[in-house]
């Protein structure tokens, strides 16, 4: 067999992930504050696109009633032919940039002062302390290392090592750092911050020390006979300890109220006019996009190649972003639709009237991709009549029921909770007890699911409920 090299050609085909493409994806993931903050630096970055002002007075937001959703989608079609549907991303919402709706939102996410970090707070606190110069930034790197809930999890052996000090020093800086506060910053895990905490507080409290140092465990799963009989004391103490305990903060880092506050702001408000929903989509402070006439004129004229690929690529980059948000709108408002059809008994009812819903569901019905409505349904907010929710919030699992259908994993979730709530705290319900309970309520589920969703719920087993209600009696 004669081996050798050569060329040849073949066609395949194949999906081709461009830039314009892996724009309009990105921002159906996008809530509307991540939306108007995009715009702004597209606005910016891209010379031929203008942000229109306002010359009339504020409009008041427009609603949508489901047959109005689908006549538009329908209309929104037709318009995508007309040569002009790039110039302006709302196709039927608000027509112009809403200076005060944005300013009034501006101030409700701005109203909180930044404050100082944690960081910033605890590396305040460190310049009061007489270090060395090595002690100072040997705790500079400690704190930069502290995770979200306060704590430290790297191995000191290693991060001494890679830092180039000696061992004990870094542990000696450490102890300093734990005593900041908030106390017990720094810790390796939950017992330990407890018992630095612990320590500082209750230095006397010997017991206490031991409790959370050799029995946190224990204590967790409510065995206060053997706690009581390594400890050589009665139950009554441990209770006693246990309170002491609770006082303690579990993670420190979550107790420091510099950072600035998170604000949710409803991306879409759903309300009920009689006997249909109205669609809301909360963009009105959005600024109304158009491309530049003078650079659109621009390519008509005579310019050198690179100038000419320059206004190019920038114009299709401006034409692809505010077609992008035209479609993230109208595909938001056909979901949100979607949603409705699927789960009116919630809208109308409540929690309790929540229905099993899968993406593929809603993906089929729309003759959209999952990763559609997996995307447009992320980071993105409804306001209802029962609250503010998370879109995904409506997409759980189901549980059989004696009449042949299915309900939601969400509302034997809600009835479980009610259950417990309402039982008699001398004679707790076992999980066999809330299938049975189940069953006449038409819902057939396992034991084994009842402890699951228990365990979700941060619920305890029968057991040890009946021993917390005991030891408060």
């Amino acid at each position: 067999m004669k081996l050798g090299a050569s060329l040849s050609q073949r066609q395949t085909q194949k999906l081709v992930m461009t830039q314009d493409l892996r724009q309009s994806i990105e921002l159906l993931s996008l809530s509307t504050l991540e939306l108007s903050d995009k715009i702004q630096n597209e606005l910016l970055e891209n010379p031929l696109l203008d942000e229109v002002g306002v010359d009339e007075k504020t409009k008041m937001p427009e609603l949508f009633s489901i047959d109005e959703v689908k006549r538009l989608e329908k209309l929104n079609h037709e318009k995508s032919t007309d040569v002009n549907w790039q110039d302006s991303y709302s196709l039927e919402g608000p027509r112009s940039y809403d200076t005060e709706a944005s300013d009034r939102n501006q101030k409700y996410i701005e109203s909180s002062t930044r404050g100082e970090t944690l960081e910033e707070h605890l590396l305040n606190q460190l310049r009061m302390i007489k270090l060395t110069k090595l002690e100072f930034e040997i705790g500079e790197v400690l704190i930069s290392m502290i995770d979200d809930k306060g704590f430290i999890t790297d191995d000191l052996g290693i991060v001494s090592k890679e830092m180039g000090y000696p061992e004990a020093k870094v542990r000696r800086v450490l102890q300093v750092v734990n005593e900041l506060d908030p106390i017990g910053i720094g810790a390796k895990d939950m017992q330990e911050t407890l018992l630095i905490q612990g320590k500082i507080l209750f230095p006397d409290n010997t017991l206490l020390h031991q409790l959370i140092g050799e029995f946190l465990s224990d204590l967790e799963k409510v065995d206060y006979k053997k706690i009581a009989k390594n400890l050589k004391i009665t139950e009554e103490e441990i209770l006693t300890l246990a309170r002491l305990i609770k006082k303690l903060e579990p993670y420190p880092a979550t107790t420091y109220q510099g950072r600035k506050v998170d604000y949710v702001v409803a991306d879409v408000v759903v309300k009920e006019v009689g006997s249909e929903f109205n669609i809301f989509i909360n963009d009105e402070w959005l600024p109304k996009l158009s491309i530049q006439e003078e650079y659109r004129e621009l390519l008509n004229h005579k310019l050198p190649p690179k100038e000419k690929e320059y206004f190019q690529t920038k114009y299709s980059s401006a034409q692809w972003l505010i077609r992008s948000i035209q479609q993230r709108r109208q595909t938001l408002q056909r979901v949100v639709s979607c949603i409705i059809d699927f789960q009116v008994d919630f809208f109308r009812g409540g929690i309790g009237f929540i229905k099993p819903l899968t993406l593929k569901e809603v993906a089929e019905k729309l003759n959209l991709h999952e990763s559609t409505i997996s995307r447009i349904t992320t980071n993105k907010y409804i306001q209802t009549t029962w609250g503010i929710f998370e879109l995904k919030w409506f997409f759980s699992s189901g549980v059989k029921s004696t009449e042949g259908g299915k309900e939601s994993s969400k509302k034997i979730h809600e009835i479980i909770r009610n259950l417990v709530k309402e039982e008699n705290e001398n004679n707790p319900l076992s999980d066999q007890d809330i299938v049975e309970l189940m069953e006449k309520k038409g819902i057939e589920i396992a034991r084994r699911t009842v402890a699951k969703y228990r365990k979700v719920l941060r619920i305890l087993p029968s057991n040890e409920r009946k021993r917390i209600s005991s030891l408060k009696g």
